[in-house]
């Protein structure tokens, strides 16, 4: 019926076969090193996108822990004592201008989280600038020279 002829040539169609074979074998050793080299970098930045996301959970302030915290504090800066009702009774809606903002008294830097509503004050912009992450209110108490107690009583 059929017949196959052998068109190899002897030896010089094993070395063919052989070439072959190790190019092959090159191809998937290349393959599966860049495979794992990606798979490895992959688990890298997800394991730094995780440290992220654990670091900004930490420092992440609800909106309604926000609203309590200015509300207990009496819209006042904890620091240097300037309020709303301070500006308001100098001029009508003078107060509305004052930016206050809710800061964490253990900064996150140091530990602190802003799911403790007690870690949170009220701060002016100023003061909080002033504070940044790692002096306390006292510190930055003695570096101001602006506030209430600065400002003319008459």
């Amino acid at each position: 019926m059929f017949s196959f002829d052998d068109i190899t040539g002897g030896s010089d169609g094993i070395f063919i076969v052989v070439a072959l074979v190790i190019i092959i074998a090159a191809i998937l050793l290349v393959l599966m090193v860049v495979g794992f080299r990606y798979k490895w970098q992959k688990y890298n930045i997800s394991r730094e996108e995780r440290l992220m996301r654990e670091v900004a959970g930490r420092r992440r302030i609800r909106v309604s822990d926000k609203n309590e915290v200015l509300e207990r504090d009496n819209y006042t800066c904890q620091i240097c004592g300037i309020s709303k009702d301070y500006l308001d009774s100098l001029c009508e809606g003078l107060g509305d201008y004052l930016l206050l903002e809710v800061d964490h008294i253990q900064s996150v830097s140091q530990g602190g989280t802003g799911d403790d509503i007690d870690n949170l004050q009220c701060l002016c912009w100023r003061c909080n600038r002033k504070k940044g992450g790692y002096k306390t209110n006292e510190e930055v108490r003695r570096l101001i020279d602006y506030g209430i107690d600065y400002l003319d009583q008459d």
